[in-house]
């Protein structure tokens, strides 16, 4: 199996600039939000964005389809590209097995009696879960019953010829699970999951749907205007986002600035500097500053800025203003007393003294804002199990410390 490389620029009316690439048998999320070039890019890869302005290549193992250098640019059809449409966009008058069959046929067109392919259809019917429909119109079937319809089809689409043990080419879904309910969309993730077993073709899928894509994807590109911003394993951008637009694209909210110091030891001091009030610490008064674990002090103001601990990974430079984030699964909620030691065995572990100012409760979780001491209007929001908020009997307006793992924080410098 050959895997998919693109690379493509555009200044034209749809602007891009995109590279990225899918190994044989990955699914690869382009991920932003509505109007970000998603959608276009997909469609420069099937062939169906005008060529006006695009510059690039679009390749498939040792196969060029397009070539903006060399003149070439092959024709949609050339292309072996099975698309899954957001709409499916099946032929109303044709029944299911006449709407996958028909890309079996050379020229579309009828009377094409081909056994083997007849009982391949079929039996990707019978594998999506079609079985006993195959006569029915695109109006007699159901949301989930069309997309399924829409992805044999996209599969048959890819089977070189007759005999082929493989499908061969690249499967594009452009969000292909919108249109459909919470509870089919949930069957039909699993459904691609099972197909995945069987098919080692590389998968794009387009998509805005944040968890669509952690749960669906190997690697993740995340787009915007056009552009490729970031591309990883879902853990990799999701946690470590490669710039403070990245985290707000994938939905971050615990987004803070500051400034970074090096301490030594592969250790480093992160002023947190709230919203508003400058850069934060410098000079000679970083020197001074360093975050508190002594039982009176959960947490260490220095001027205007609260101090953390995080790993330095010499990255960022001494003094570099930054952003950065935390990972929710890096917090911890624990009781506060008054003058009580805190519970603290790591010396680089940040404790800080909180105010729990909302509880949203969402069935077996609950969603909670805290406001930390030291750092103005700025506030945190992490996910609890609301068993464990009730066993921590701490009321809204209440006080809790919270632990932040010094790994849980990612730093991005921020570019003038």
């Amino acid at each position: 199996m050959a895997a998919l490389q693109v690379q493509l620029h555009s200044t034209g009316p749809i602007a891009l600039d995109a590279q990225f690439d899918c190994q044989p048998g990955e699914l690869l999320a382009l991920l932003g939000p509505s109007g970000s070039g998603k959608t276009s890019l997909l469609r420069a890869v099937a062939g169906l964005l005008p060529r006006t302005g695009l510059q690039g290549t679009v390749r498939l193992g040792e196969s060029t389809w397009f070539d903006s250098a060399q003149g070439i640019c092959l024709a949609p059809q050339q292309r072996r590209v099975g698309l899954v449409f957001q709409s499916y966009a099946l032929f109303p008058h044709m029944t299911a097995i006449e709407n996958i069959a028909v890309c079996a046929r050379p020229t579309g067109g009828k009377g094409q009696k081909d056994h083997e392919t007849l009982a391949y259809v079929q039996g990707l019917m019978e594998r999506l879960g079609l079985d006993g429909l195959a006569h029915r119109l695109p109006a007699q079937l159901s949301g989930g019953q069309q997309q399924r319809v829409a992805l044999a089809r996209a599969l048959v689409r890819l089977r070189t010829a007759p005999g082929a043990q493989a499908e061969q080419g690249v499967l594009l879904l452009d969000e292909p699970f919108s249109a459909v309910d919470a509870p089919t969309r949930q069957t039909l993730y699993r459904e691609l999951a099972e197909l995945r077993r069987h098919v080692s073709t590389p998968m794009v899928l387009v998509t805005h749907d944040l968890m669509e894509a952690r749960r669906l994807a190997d690697r993740v590109v995340v787009v915007d205007g056009g552009t490729s911003l970031q591309m990883g394993t879902p853990a990799k951008v999701f946690g470590q986002p490669r710039n403070a637009r990245v985290a707000q694209l994938v939905g971050i909210q615990n987004l803070f600035s500051g400034r970074f110091y090096k301490a030594g030891d592969s250790w480093g001091h992160l002023h947190w500097v709230p919203a508003g009030q400058g850069a934060g610490v410098v000079g000679s008064d970083a020197a001074a500053a360093s975050v508190t674990t002594d039982s009176k002090a959960p947490g260490a103001a220095h001027g205007a800025a609260l101090l953390l601990h995080t790993p330095d990974k010499g990255r960022i430079d001494d003094g570099a203003q930054v952003r950065w984030v935390v990972a929710g699964e890096a917090m911890e909620l624990h009781p506060w007393q008054a003058n009580a030691a805190v519970p603290v065995t790591d010396p680089h572990a940040n404790v800080l003294e909180c105010v729990l100012e909302e509880v949203l409760a969402l069935g077996e979780t609950s969603l909670c804002t805290l406001r930390p001491m030291g750092v103005g209007t700025e506030r945190l929001t992490l996910t609890q199990s609301t068993v464990q908020l009730r066993t921590l009997g701490v009321p809204v307006g209440g006080r809790v410390l919270l632990h932040m793992a010094p790994q849980g924080i990612h730093i991005m410098p921020v570019r003038s």
